[in-house]
């Protein structure tokens, strides 16, 4: 009994205790598990938190990047200046090419409209367009010229200034000092990826030469012409002592400042320094001369004088001397009545069909029709054309 009483109170005590002991063991092993749970819990969120703040980030520097490569404005547009370095100062290496040798120039348009504002256009064809404008700096009218690298693809070697294109080198030639009152002067020039411009002097009020004729009736009196044809000899004759055949002589490629009658030669587009003699043609094939129809050559001296015949014709009578080929080969000439005989001779030596036949430019210079007081002062359209020349082969 004793023994019972005594035992049984220690066996509830023990089994509370276990219980206690349990109860107790099973919370910590709830509160373990939950503390568990959270730390997961907050690792997940953070995680979370982590690869949105990575993607938002991502995010911002995409969007960042497509402002940045998206200008509001074409003139914002900020090129890295190690790319206009590379493309200035540092070429591209590749094979060895002729234009390699060339010294820098400036290259970029927007730096040439920085200096020029360009107006209206004054013309276009196959070298290019021209425009008016001018220099900002101190209002100079000049002449904007963009020529395609397309058509300009012909280089010359000149002293000081390396490999250029053979218009910018016999221009920059001619316009060396001495230089002549007579030549149309660039100004400055500048290369672009697909082509060049080349500023040129505009003298105010001009027109070329084949506008002036035409504001005149067709024609002008042979007064005008003996001044304005002095003047191109005297240019012509400047291009050949600086090594130059122009190859493109005519009325057209002749400016006239109006109010002095000043004379200015310019287009050195078909231009080639003087050689022994010519296989290809370059400039207006009605006034090339028969030598090259005949012969497909010709040479320096008798083709500018044969180009000098067709444009001093030209002005005095307001057409061309020959139609077709054949009339060129022929060489058979009319001319009008009133025209003086000085003037006659003249184009008519011009015209000879054969190039030993031709005058010199000096020789046409010395002609009683630049030094004579009986020109005639009056003028006759071309459907008035009586008079009969033959220059033909003998």
């Amino acid at each position: 009994m004793v023994f019972r009483s005594c035992c049984t109170p220690t066996a509830l005590n023990i089994t509370q205790c276990s219980e206690v002991k349990l109860v107790q063991s099973s919370k910590i092993s709830l509160n373990t598990c939950h503390d568990l749970k959270k730390q997961r819990r907050v690792k997940r969120t953070t995680r979370t938190r982590a690869k949105r703040l990575q993607a938002e980030n991502t995010t911002a520097q995409i969007q960042g990047c497509k402002k940045r490569d998206q200008p509001s404005n074409l003139t914002d547009i900020d090129e890295p200046q190690v790319k206009r370095q590379r493309i200035q100062f540092r070429p591209k290496k590749s094979r060895p090419s002729k234009l390699s040798n060339q010294p820098a120039k400036r290259i970029y348009n927007e730096h040439c409209l920085n200096v020029y504002e360009e107006g209206q256009m004054l013309g276009s064809g196959g070298f290019g367009r021209v425009f008016a404008g001018i220099r900002k700096e101190d209002g100079l009218p000049v002449a904007i010229k963009y020529v395609s690298k397309q058509m300009a693809y012909e280089k010359l070697h000149l002293a000081g200034y390396g490999w250029l294109p053979s218009e910018i080198a016999l221009m920059i030639l001619a316009n060396t000092e001495p230089s002549c009152s007579n030549i149309l002067k660039i100004l400055d020039w500048y290369e672009e990826p697909k082509r060049y411009i080349i500023v040129l002097e505009r003298p105010e009020p001009c027109v070329d030469l084949s506008g002036f004729c035409l504001k005149q009736g067709d024609c002008i009196t042979e007064v005008e012409a003996r001044k304005l044809m002095f003047q191109l000899m005297e240019a012509l004759k400047h291009c050949k002592s600086r090594g130059i055949l122009h190859r493109d002589v005519k009325p057209e490629n002749i400016l006239i400042q109006t109010d002095m009658l000043q004379v200015k030669l310019f287009d050195f587009g078909c231009a080639d320094i003087i050689r022994d003699s010519y296989n290809d043609f370059a400039g207006t094939l009605q006034y090339a001369p028969p030598e090259w129809y005949l012969q497909e050559q010709y040479l320096a001296d008798p083709t500018t004088v044969w180009s000098v015949g067709v444009t001093l014709y030209r002005l005095v009578c307001g057409c061309l001397p020959f139609q077709t080929t054949k009339d060129i080969i022929n060489g058979i000439l009319y001319f009008p009545e009133s025209l003086s005989q000085e003037c006659i001779h003249l184009i008519g030596w011009c015209l000879k069909a054969k190039a030993e036949d031709r005058p010199s430019l000096e020789q046409i210079e010395l002609h009683n029709w630049f030094h004579s007081t009986g020109v005639s002062s009056t003028k006759l359209p071309c459907r008035r054309l009586r008079y009969k020349y033959v220059c033909r082969y003998i």
